[in-house]
């Protein structure tokens, strides 16, 4: 069970995750729970915990991880939320602001855990999924066309 409190409208939803509320989890049972298989979302706030990755495409194509546990500015969280195996995934990146107004960021992972992070989740009409590519070693959006 989640915290987090939401307000529907015409372009979809606005969500204000509470302390302890894990980013991405929250998230993925949101959109299950409102059939969100198609939207893009965007985010202003503040973490205690982040744990932030960087793919490797030319190695070992895996994420390297790394946890800061500290206080954190959210300066961007972007990204999207698709159907996968018939489940919401959300994907996300975020820029994170330091006490000494550094700046990190990077891809967000499950176990980022907030102070408050306000979300507006735009409904998107229609379905996107996404499957595996072999060739990049990522998760990708399936679309028809090629531009």
């Amino acid at each position: 069970m989640w915290n987090a409190l939401y307000k529907k409208l015409l372009s979809g939803f606005v969500l204000r995750l509470e302390q302890g509320d894990d980013i991405l989890k929250t998230l993925r049972e949101f959109a299950n729970a409102q059939k969100l298989h198609a939207s893009f979302f965007e985010g202003i706030g503040s973490l205690y915990k982040a744990v932030l990755g960087h793919y490797d495409f030319r190695d070992t194509k895996t994420y390297k991880y790394e946890t800061f546990d500290e206080d954190l500015e959210v300066l961007t969280l972007s990204g999207n939320v698709v159907a996968m195996n018939r489940q919401a995934l959300p994907h996300a990146h975020i820029t994170l602001g330091r006490r000494d107004f550094s700046v990190i960021g990077g891809h967000l992972e499950e176990g980022s855990l907030a102070n408050m992070v306000e979300v507006h989740m735009s409904k998107l009409p229609g379905k996107l999924s996404k499957a595996r590519d072999e060739d990049v070693g990522l998760n990708l959006l399936q679309l028809p066309r090629k531009f």
